[in-house]
C-alpha cells in the first residue's frame, strides 16, 4: 500500500507541473460552473480549528455543507496542493479576509474559505506553509470539482445565498485574482444585486 501511495504521489506531482491544472473528467469535457448556476450542497467531514468551525458556524458538526454556513456571500477558492500557482492566490485572499473581518458591515456577511480538491486533509495542512489565515476545506474524492464541472485550478467563486436556501453563482474568476480590492469590490457589489436568473 505504501508503494502505490508514493506512485500515485509521484503521478500528481507530474500532473501538476505547469501554469494550470486540469483534472480529467473521464468523460465528455464539462462546462466549468459559471454565473447563474446552482452551488452542489456537497457536505465536508473535516477536522477544523475552534477558530475555523466558529468562523464558518459550523460547531458541533462533524459532517456540513454551505447550507450549514453562516454567511450571505461565500468567496470559494477550489485548488490543489500541487499547482505552482495556487499559492499565489494565499496572499490575496488572505488580504480579503483580513479586510471582511475589519469590517463590521461584511463580517457576518461574507466569508472566505478554499477546497483542497483531490488532496488529504494533512495535504492541506502542510498548504498552511503559506500562512493562510482562512478555513481549508478537502475535496479528496474529486466529488465537488466534478459537481462544479472539473475546473482549472486555481478557480475561485463567488456563491450568493437567496430566499428559500438557494445558492446560487454570482462570479467565477479562473487562475489568479487580479487583487483583494477588485475582488472585495465584486463581492460588495453583489451583496447589492437582486437574485441572478438564468
Amino acid at each position: 500500500p505504501q508503494g502505490i501511495m508514493k506512485g500515485i504521489r509521484v503521478v500528481l506531482l507530474l500532473l501538476f507541473i505547469g501554469t494550470a491544472v486540469s483534472f480529467p473528467s473521464g468523460g465528455a469535457e464539462a462546462r466549468p460552473i459559471s454565473r447563474g448556476d446552482g452551488f452542489p450542497g456537497l457536505s465536508f467531514r473535516d477536522v477544523m480549528s475552534k477558530s475555523d468551525r466558529a468562523y464558518l458556524g459550523v460547531d458541533g458538526k462533524k459532517i456540513f455543507s454551505i447550507k450549514d454556513m453562516q454567511g450571505t456571500l461565500f468567496i470559494i477558492e477550489i485548488f490543489n496542493t500541487y499547482c505552482i500557482i495556487c499559492p499565489k492566490n494565499v496572499p490575496v485572499l488572505n488580504a480579503v479576509y483580513s479586510m471582511i473581518n475589519s469590517d463590521a458591515q461584511l463580517r457576518h456577511k461574507v466569508k472566505v474559505v478554499s477546497v483542497a480538491t483531490g488532496n488529504t486533509i494533512n495535504e492541506a495542512e502542510s498548504y498552511k506553509k503559506y500562512k493562510v489565515l482562512y478555513p481549508m476545506l478537502t475535496d479528496f474524492t474529486f466529488a465537488l470539482h466534478k459537481a462544479l464541472g472539473n475546473p482549472r485550478v486555481p478557480y475561485t467563486i463567488i456563491v450568493k445565498r437567496h430566499a428559500r436556501g438557494k445558492y446560487v453563482v454570482a462570479y467565477t474568476c479562473p487562475g489568479v485574482i487580479d487583487s483583494a480590492e477588485s475582488l472585495l469590490n465584486e463581492a460588495r457589489k453583489i451583496l447589492r444585486q437582486e437574485p441572478i436568473s438564468k
